[in-house]
């Protein structure tokens, strides 16, 4: 699986300090998916107490991850 950053999702990742191994593994085996807007998903995976949210559109053999950060809930189902 190939994954590719926008600009914006790599500066964030730096920001933030999260690991590049965090954000495949939600994006390989997310606890939940949610469809976000304009064709791009919302993957949710728990670490210790909070819950990694990535951002990505899927595409041919991959994804392009939008933005990446900690949520400590995830919302409700609507």
């Amino acid at each position: 699986m190939k994954i590719v950053f926008s600009d914006h999702a790599k500066i964030k990742i730096g920001q933030r300090k999260i690991l590049i191994s965090y954000i495949s593994e939600t994006l390989s085996r997310p606890d939940i998916t949610r469809q976000g807007i304009k064709g791009r998903d919302e993957f949710y995976k728990k670490f210790i107490k909070l819950h990694l949210k990535v951002v990505a559109k899927k595409v041919k053999g991959g994804f392009i991850v939008i933005t990446v950060h900690w949520v400590a809930k995830v919302p409700a189902k609507e």
